[in-house]
């Protein structure tokens, strides 16, 4: 009896001081779980623009081309990529698919570029199959 009078109500504030931080930190995992923070930026690519858009400062949406359209296009300007990225990140905030389509864009006034043959996408983006170097004999 003689300890919890001498100690009583330090302890008695002790649970209280690590209750009220553990309740804090539960707080706090709890709205970063219900909050993301996305952000859009432009990003320069070969012959063009493209766009990210960061979930918690990690990518989420990395386009270096045109989407919804066929070959392989970019964004004449840095403009042009923020705007189609503001389609999809405006989309992905209400809570729909984050899709696109070529209408979208022109209606928005995104210029699309015609379809040149020789534009090719860089090295490493090109999907292919290996060619097998072994021959029969």
């Amino acid at each position: 009896m003689a300890f919890l009078r001498k100690w009583g109500l330090s302890i008695l504030m002790l649970l209280v001081i690590i209750g009220t931080f553990s309740y804090g930190f539960y707080k706090r995992k709890k709205w970063n779980n219900d909050h993301v923070l996305l952000e859009l930026k432009a990003i320069p690519v070969k012959n063009g623009w493209g766009y990210d858009i960061l979930q918690n400062g990690h990518p989420w949406c990395h386009q270096d081309y045109i989407p919804a359209v066929s070959g392989y296009r970019v964004f004449r300007t840095k403009e042009d990529a923020l705007a189609a990225g503001k389609i999809v990140y405006d989309k992905a905030i209400a809570g729909k698919l984050p899709d696109i389509t070529e209408a979208e864009m022109r209606s928005k006034g995104i210029y699309i570029p015609p379809v040149d043959s020789t534009a090719k996408p860089p090295a490493d983006q090109i999907v292919g199959v290996k060619k097998d170097s072994t021959k029969l004999k």
